[in-house]
């Protein structure tokens, strides 16, 4: 089972918590949750909940009057795979990563509007040639400078999957590895950053491998660029991924 948990960073790591049982952390796994800037929203990835062993979905819990309404697959998610939300840093935009029709080709990258009023969600939309490949490109992480990182095996690289950053404010700027800093042989995938946009979490792993070795890393900002990653040295399985942080409470840091 892979639930999401809660680290308090001003804690000891024994202290982390499973975040909402029976609600988000069930029997099935669930990966990087996603909540968005005015609280009033949470996101997840779940394999097998409600559906085949291995099928990937998104789902939502939202303010209703009186609390939480009850988890529910997003309206945008579909038979394909869908995964790894993250909001925008305005709450308007959702991404995700999908293996649906019409993609350029394995996992892409999409994002979707939020309505602000109705908080009703609009047609997905693949990021495209800029961002995704015929290769996989995971987990989208908004910037707090207006960039987007992410993790791709299809744009050359130092090993399988590596981490990326473009700013897609700029027509036809391509992504620009996070480097040797942050990247090496393995995969590098699910970055969460902070909001000052001076802490990078991220996990370094190979996720091909029969008996998976997946740990959490950490780097900081500085003017010369990212800091040589190290170990964050938390978690209570050597398989952790999903790392997500919370605007609202940057002191905490979610894993699954």
């Amino acid at each position: 089972m892979i639930s999401i948990l809660a680290l308090s960073l001003a804690q000891a790591p024994t202290s982390d918590a499973l975040v909402r049982p029976g609600v988000i952390s069930t029997a099935a796994a669930e990966v990087r949750i996603a909540h968005s800037p005015d609280g009033r929203r949470i996101l997840w990835g779940a394999i097998g909940r409600d559906a085949a062993a291995d099928q990937q979905d998104i789902w939502e819990i939202h303010r209703v009057r009186g609390g939480w309404s009850a988890p529910a697959r997003v309206s945008f998610d579909t038979d394909a795979a869908e995964f790894d939300p993250a909001f925008s840093a305005d709450g308007r935009w959702v991404y995700f990563q999908s293996d649906r029709a019409g993609g350029l080709g394995g996992s892409d990258l999409y994002v979707v509007s939020i309505d602000p009023v109705s908080g009703r969600f609009g047609t997905p939309r693949n990021l495209g040639p800029q961002v995704n490949t015929p290769g996989e490109e995971w987990a989208a992480t908004p910037t707090p400078a207006g960039g987007l990182i992410f993790s791709s095996n299809g744009w050359g690289g130092r090993g399988k999957h590596d981490l990326y950053e473009v700013d897609l404010r700029t027509p036809g700027a391509k992504p620009a590895n996070l480097g040797d800093a942050i990247n090496g042989p393995l995969d590098e995938l699910d970055a969460a950053v902070t909001p000052n946009g001076r802490t990078l979490v991220f996990s370094v792993g190979d996720m091909d491998a029969d008996t998976a070795d997946v740990r959490l890393f950490v780097s900081y900002r500085t003017r010369s660029g990212w800091t040589s990653r190290r170990p964050l040295g938390i978690g209570c399985s050597p398989f952790i991924l999903g790392a997500a942080i919370d605007r609202r409470t940057p002191q905490r840091l979610y894993y699954a």
